[in-house]
């Protein structure tokens, strides 16, 4: 069985190589398993989703896109095919959410989504273009969240936050400690 642990280390391991698409599938993964101890349901649950990002959404955020707001920006394209509800402005919470459902269904990133180089959303050419560091926030969640606190990673895998460095065996479950750097970086 696939454990929250697993799907942050293999993800964190892509990253390092410069495989960001390629780490989204264990990263959705990793939060089907953390919105499952959240719950107590299966994790999978489109609702379920969106609710944790929008309950974590301040952590993504801070750690994968403090330059990626504010939208909401419209989006003209395939996803309106898939989704017809985004023929209206949705926000970013939203489009995290609708990219972590759809990652989990096809097994990696939808053809019409990629990762950016820089640190913002894009539409350029048919493709939404994700903010390169949002699989950092996305991880970020996962590992702060309290439930998480037995998970269990290779001890060389670590995760910056902000300035902080630091290894990720120490941190799951320790949302104290990502509230008392995002503080301190608020004030």
């Amino acid at each position: 069985m696939f454990s929250v642990g697993e799907g942050v280390q293999e993800a964190i391991e892509l990253t390092n190589h410069g495989f960001f698409e390629r780490a989204y599938t264990p990263a959705a993964n990793a939060i089907v398993g953390t919105v499952a101890k959240v719950t107590g349901g299966d994790g999978q649950s489109e609702l379920a989703i969106q609710r944790f990002v929008k309950d974590n959404f301040l952590l993504i955020s801070f750690m994968g896109m403090p330059r990626a707001l504010p939208l909401p920006l419209n989006i003209p394209f395939k996803i309106k095919r898939i989704m017809p509800l985004f023929n209206v402005l949705y926000g970013v919470e939203e489009i995290v959410a609708f990219m972590i459902t759809e990652t989990l269904k096809f097994g990696r990133l939808p053809e019409m989504v990629a990762v950016g180089s820089n640190g913002e959303f894009e539409v350029t050419k048919g493709k939404l273009y994700l903010p390169s560091g949002l699989i950092c926030g996305l991880l970020g969640s996962v590992i702060f969240q309290p439930e998480n606190a037995g998970e269990t990673i290779g001890e060389e895998c670590w995760i910056s936050i902000s300035d902080f460095k630091m290894f990720v065996s120490e941190l799951f479950g320790r949302r104290d400690l990502v509230d008392r750097i995002m503080k301190f970086y608020q004030t």
